[in-house]
């Protein structure tokens, strides 16, 4: 769903130094690299570094070698759309407009639909900061890129509806310059199909460090953000400790190391600043809670998207966010309080009420009325008929209150050994953009 946005676009809030401070000032270069390379692992949490059964040795080195935050506070919710947008703009949600991974279309089915283009996002990016300071710029499977005229070298998140057809052979057409996928796979990476690309594969996270490398080697981008998915499937699937998740840990971890390996090769380690964080946490769960299941009851939602319906909750993550077809509908609003109120308690102790000042004060979108945030242990899902509690077991995220938080490693030239407790995932767009001394916008 493409969103022409450019009405609302303002300048990016970089913070002054007196806001770096959430930086450490012995973290700080002392000089400005020439480049900055962000690397995000989906869904990396500060275990998957720490612990010492975790096949992490190169984000352990960077973590002992570099700057490491224990703890980056995302957004509402900490999703893979809306986190990596604040990744590049420095803004929430509401700011930057990118609610959830799939946009909520008013009851409509949004099961297949993504907010896969960059002109949804409503604020300036640091891929457009870094283009108008006159720098190269590029990105490798990052969500909300597609079309951005601000990314020289783009292969962006992106994909067909039509799931048997070459997902790869058809985002073609939407990578930047035209042809650039078809020369990583004669000069980088193979050729790239369902069975060498497919998402979750452990192949994925090599063959897009391999693009990374080329791009780094021949065109030499001052900025370049690397999306790296594999661990994201495996801890939904079979959550926080599993063997898979074993695997795919140490696939992302050898991706990483296999960008060191390359700027240490073409020496470039002592001109660029590695930046490695997440978008999310995790959290494992047992139960899975179906909040549309009272609305349908109710006789408030259709059980069909497209139907009747006066409220509706969106799973955004693993929070559920309350909509109203008629915003100021209070009428509907107290119903809803009051059923909520009277649920048997096996259900009640499920979760928590977010009111819209707590949702406002942390950016969520504004058109939410109320949220309902679950204990962990508890998934949210978007089911509006079968039972409202079942028994399942995997892993999610989403989380209003943070307890899914990621975490962050910088390594590089000037950035001296040393360790934080937290920083708020608004913070490292504009570090980044002071890293590449693109000054503050006006």
């Amino acid at each position: 769903m493409r969103q022409i946005l450019s009405s609302f676009l303002r300048p990016v809030a970089v913070m002054a130094m007196g806001m770096l401070c959430a930086f450490t000032a012995q973290a700080l270069p002392l000089s400005s690299p020439r480049y900055v390379i962000l690397v995000t692992i989906d869904g990396l949490r500060a275990e998957m570094v720490d612990d010492p059964l975790m096949p992490s040795p190169f984000l352990k080195m960077m973590s002992r070698e570099g700057l490491r935050i224990s703890k980056v506070i995302g957004v509402p919710p900490a999703g893979t759309y809306p986190s990596h947008t604040t990744l590049v703009t420095g803004e929430v949600p509401a700011r930057h407009r990118v609610f959830y991974n799939r946009p909520f279309l008013w009851n409509k089915d949004t099961a297949r639909i993504s907010y896969w283009y960059a002109d949804s996002i409503a604020v300036p990016t640091i891929w457009q900061r870094a283009h108008e300071a006159g720098m190269k710029t590029a990105s490798l499977f990052w969500p909300v890129s597609t079309g951005s005229p601000y990314i020289d070298y783009n292969v962006p998140e992106f994909w067909s509806l039509d799931y048997s057809c070459d997902q790869m052979e058809y985002i073609k057409p939407y990578c930047s310059p035209m042809g650039i996928l078809d020369e990583l796979e004669r000069n980088a990476c193979g050729k790239l199909d369902t069975i060498t690309y497919q998402a979750g594969s452990l192949q994925r996270d090599g063959r897009t460090a391999a693009m990374a490398n080329y791009l780094m080697n021949h065109y030499q981008p001052r900025l370049m953000t690397i999306h790296l998915i594999t661990t994201d499937y495996s801890q939904h699937a079979l959550g926080t400790k599993s063997q898979q998740l074993l695997q795919d840990m140490g696939s992302a971890d050898h991706a990483v190391g296999t960008i060191i390996e390359n700027l240490r090769l073409t020496n470039r380690l002592d001109s660029t600043v590695l930046i490695v964080t997440g978008d999310h946490g995790f959290c494992d769960y047992s139960q899975t809670l179906s909040p549309n299941v009272w609305l349908t009851r109710d006789g408030l939602l259709s059980e069909r998207p497209g139907g009747e319906w006066k409220a509706c909750f969106y799973g955004g993550g693993n929070t559920s966010f309350l909509y109203l077809r008629k915003p100021n509908d209070k009428k509907t609003l107290r119903r809803i309080r009051r059923m909520l109120e009277q649920l048997p308690a096996e259900e009640k102790n499920l979760f928590r009420i977010v009111e819209k000042e707590e949702l406002t004060a942390k950016g969520a979108d504004p058109a939410v009325a109320l949220a309902l945030e679950p204990i962990v242990g508890v998934a949210v899902t978007n089911n509006r008929t079968g039972k409202v509690v079942e028994q399942r077991k995997g892993g999610t995220h989403g989380f209003i209150s943070g307890q899914d938080a990621t975490t962050l490693i910088a390594y590089g030239p000037g950035i001296t050994p040393s360790r934080q407790d937290s920083i708020r995932q608004t913070e490292i767009a504009p570090w980044i953009l002071h890293l590449l001394s693109i000054p503050q916008a006006p």
